[in-house]
């Protein structure tokens, strides 16, 4: 088997593994730290999207590694502030459903191993979550200590989608190196 194909096997998993955005509604009222850390652990939308990132970004390499999930996180953080003022952006929802879709296939398209690619199609995503982050906070919550903990638990998945991607990569290589010996 290909490493195209053993990359694609994986991607369509991920994907596949989507649920629509349902994760976003019952924040709880005075929300601080500890709920917005919690809250990308409790929607399979936002740890799929998440940790795919960071695969993403191990995929391309080099200063990707951080670019990719770092451009997810500050646009995220744009996108919550945008909504807190009032913004609004069409197709929150479905957006988000996409992106699980669309960064899980570019983790295997040759193509798409550039930096500038990868982050912007991060920050294009980011935008999105943090949208819907924003428009659905509750309006007693403490936004900086939400958003701090938001933040802080999407760089830890991210982290752990980068330690995925790696071993993922080791294994297709080892496969590929049994393969040729056999």
């Amino acid at each position: 088997m290909s490493k195209i194909t053993r990359l694609a096997a994986v991607s369509a998993a991920i994907a596949l593994a989507a649920t629509p955005a349902f994760a976003h509604p019952g924040h709880l009222a005075g929300a601080g730290f500890l709920d917005g850390a919690a809250h990308p652990l409790g929607g399979l939308d936002h740890l799929i999207a998440m940790v795919t990132v960071g695969v993403y970004g191990a995929t391309i390499g080099g200063r990707a590694v951080l670019a990719v999930p770092g451009a997810f996180l500050a646009a995220m953080l744009a996108g919550g502030l945008f909504a807190l003022t009032g913004g609004a952006l069409p197709l929150v929802e479905p957006t988000i459903y996409a992106s699980t879709l669309v960064l899980a296939l570019l983790c295997i398209m040759p193509m798409s191993r550039n930096a500038l690619i990868g982050t912007v199609f991060a920050a294009g995503f980011g935008l999105f979550h943090g949208f819907a982050h924003g428009a659905e906070m509750p309006a007693d919550a403490a936004t900086l200590g939400y958003a701090a903990g938001f933040l802080t638990s999407t760089a830890g998945l991210h982290a752990v989608g980068v330690v995925l991607g790696y071993a993922i990569h080791r294994l297709i290589g080892r496969a590929e190196e049994d393969g040729r010996t056999a």
